[in-house]
């Protein structure tokens, strides 16, 4: 992910969120990679190659507040 995006070696964290499902997020529906650039805050989820059924609304959430308390200011999804 780091060769897709233009980062500088030092000034990000890399992070892996997972979709989960079932009775009390159970099972694993998907994996997420995501990197968060410390000096301008943004935040990058990878999406790749998956299908929307993957990717719920309350994935979606879930990624945005996790970022949020991760100190992000912005969301990129690629």
């Amino acid at each position: 992910m780091t060769s897709v995006i233009k980062v500088r070696e030092g000034r990000f964290r890399v992070y892996e969120l997972d979709s989960r499902i079932g009775l009390n997020g159970s099972k694993s529906l998907e994996s997420f990679d995501c990197l968060m650039e410390t000096e301008s805050k943004r935040f990058f989820v990878w999406l790749g190659d998956i299908t929307i059924d993957k990717f719920t609304k309350s994935t979606f959430l879930n990624i945005v507040q996790f970022a949020e308390k991760a100190g992000a200011s912005s969301m990129v999804i690629v």
